[in-house]
């Protein structure tokens, strides 16, 4: 990388902060790397970057084989293991494992095959033993070896982790990063921040990139880090854990030396402490063998060159050209959404709160209403219960849907980031998959309130006016299930939680049941007009009271509304129309749909922006 300077925004002020002031930088493949520095001196920043996922409002280069870097190129080539391993909990190990051999691997690897990949990988992981129990139920350490084995699936030449051993004990923590220095070994480019290293651990690493206040004091191994400091007379202590030290000088605790340092360094671009130590013993060699070549007691003969490994990954110059939306991912876009359908709906199988809770709930508010409305269908004098007890129905089939929706749906995002940007699938195709597996647990649990409601207040048994009924209460619920998926894409939970009942509140006011459309001022009319509950109520009340119903029984001295004709008149409902009710929700339903990917498109980006 040369001269790398990202910048954000300020609230007190026009200008941008700069979060890393040109810095520069190299990583080798066969390396382990640590980013190191004091909270808030750039690590992460630099990590997402160095990652490729923070692309915009940056400054500088950021080379592979001195080649400016093609972003969608190395992506495919790279992975990012975020500190959160964002696991999906439902899962088991081989499971998981499956899933992302199916998506990462190319559509014509057999069966077979991806099953041994997937063997091959837990067994060097020490996780086939754990290969069926779930992920919510492994360790800290175990989740970060599945989270490392799901991405070993493509073989990546570089893989960058943040913080992969936060959280973990000392023997996870050390177990965690020797995995990591013997995948370098293999030849991958191993880049990880990490905040107060043990002894051990620090010693594991090849190479150290040390960050302060945005700007590089140091670039080289790890064994010439002492050294270095100690030609500013800056000695670390006998048995001092020397990554200690380090922060401490970082910090001022032996004095202002992080300018000194930075100078030194010249912000990264100093490779010699790199160099010189990686390759003392080969050069100490060499001085001995020319010793003895002047004294004569051996014949000169020509030394092999020493090599660096490439920079980072190896990338030819054809990485820069543009690559199709074809060639990013190894399947194609409705394998993927099969592949990610098949996954939902087990996860939604093992979800209580998506499945078993809401059927249940829809079976017994279905009864409670039932049989609190019990048999007035068919009874002139009940007329108005009737009309509330449809009205009752489109809140409820509205809320239980949206609710759903935004309370889950928001929680999916970390692992949607981490996943999407390694490549595993497009936006779409997991958009594509999570409307398709919900629609039919959506459909069966207002099918099941529906009809259960339908017969016990006994509305007329005619197959059409059945068929009206369900089909309206069932693009109730898709619309505002649709409506949930969009502010849960917009928002978190609890923002969603709150704020999509305010939504509802203009909808509900001018549904025509509390406000009727001639009553209402002229300047406000337009409002029932684009609000999906008035045609949603409409349709039902059409449903069971209107294509000219014969009179109904009366059971009291007197009824009103005898004829149901009189009673739609009363309400502004004598010109609705079901098929214009039926058009406009499933326009809507379009048309959120539509709204809500393109929000989860832009939450996604933002996601990748801010402090994951």
């Amino acid at each position: 990388m040369k001269d790398v300077s990202p910048s954000t925004a300020q609230a007190s002020s026009t200008e941008r902060k700069k979060i890393l002031d040109n810095i520069n930088g190299e990583f080798l493949s066969g390396e382990l790397t640590a980013i190191m520095g004091p909270s808030g001196s750039g690590k992460s920043t630099l990590m997402d970057i160095l990652a490729g996922y923070i692309t915009s409002g940056k400054t500088g280069d950021i080379l592979t084989n001195e080649v400016v870097r093609d972003e969608p190129s190395f992506r495919k080539k790279s992975c990012y293991i975020m500190q959160n391993d964002n696991l999906q909990p439902l899962l088991t190990v081989e499971e998981a494992m499956t899933v992302a051999a199916c998506l990462k691997l190319p559509s014509e690897t057999t069966k077979t095959d991806k099953q041994s990949r997937v063997k091959e990988i837990l067994e060097s992981m020490n996780l086939w033993i754990h290969r069926k129990v779930r992920t919510e139920a492994l360790s800290g350490g175990q989740k970060k070896r599945l989270a490392i084995a799901l991405e070993l699936l493509k073989n990546p030449q570089v893989m960058f982790f943040d913080e992969p051993t936060s959280g973990l004990d000392s023997l996870s923590s050390k177990q965690c990063v020797k995995l990591l220095k013997d995948l370098a070994a293999k030849g991958r480019t191993i880049i990880c921040t990490i905040h107060q290293p043990s002894a051990i651990i620090f010693d594991l690493f090849d190479h150290l990139y040390v960050l302060t206040n945005g700007q590089c004091m140091y670039q080289g191994s790890v064994k010439g880090l002492l050294p270095y400091l100690e030609e500013i007379n800056l000695r670390c202590p006998t048995y001092h854990n020397p990554a200690d030290f380090l922060l401490e000088v970082v910090s001022g605790e032996h004095g202002d030396h992080c300018n000194k340092l930075v100078q030194k360094s010249n912000n990264g671009l100093n490779q010699d402490w790199r160099r010189n130590y990686a390759h003392s013993l080969n050069l100490q060699s060499l001085n001995h063998v020319d010793k003895m070549m002047q004294s004569g007691n051996i014949t000169p003969v020509s030394a092999p060159p020493i090599q660096f490994p490439k920079i980072i990954a190896n990338c030819d110059n054809n990485a820069q050209s543009s690559v199709s939306c074809k060639d990013v991912y190894p399947t194609s876009c409705l394998y993927q959404v099969l592949v990610l359908i098949k996954r939902t709906f087990l996860i939604i199988s093992r979800d209580r709160t998506l499945t078993l809770n809401r059927l249940l709930t829809h079976f017994g508010i279905a009864l409670f209403i039932g049989f609190l409305y019990l048999g007035i269908g068919q009874d002139a004098s009940t007329m108005l219960n009737n009309f509330n007890f449809m009205f009752f129905s489109v809140m409820f089939l509205m809320l239980t849907a949206f609710n759903c929706v935004t309370t889950t749906f928001p929680s999916e995002l970390p692992i949607l980031t981490r996943e999407h940007f390694n490549k595993w699938y497009s936006l779409k195709s997991y958009y594509l998959a999570i409307t398709i597996a919900d629609i039919p647990i959506q459909i069966c649990a207002t099918v099941i309130y529906a009809l259960i409601t339908y017969f016990l207040t006994m509305q007329p048994i005619e197959i059409f006016r059945i068929s009206s009924f369900l089909f309206m209460c069932v693009l109730i619920s898709l619309v505002a299930q649709s409506f949930g998926l969009f502010i849960g894409a917009c928002m978190d939970v609890k923002n969603g939680v709150i704020f999509g009942p305010f939504c509802f509140l203009p909808f509900t006011i001018f549904s025509g049941f509390f406000v009727q459309l001639n009553d209402c001022h002229p300047y406000m009319r337009w409002l029932f007009h684009i609000s999906f509950l008035k045609y949603g109520f409409e349709g039902l009340v059409l449903s069971v009271l209107g294509y000219k119903r014969p009179k109904l029984p009366c059971n009291s001295d007197y009824c009103h509304f005898v004829n149901p004709q009189k009673f739609l008149s009363t309400r502004d409902m004598s010109d609705a129309n079901y098929t214009v009710a039926v058009m406009f929700m499933v326009g809507l339903v379009i048309v959120l749909r539509i709204s809500a990917y393109i929000a989860l498109k832009v939450q996604v980006r933002k996601n990748r922006s801010r402090k994951h």
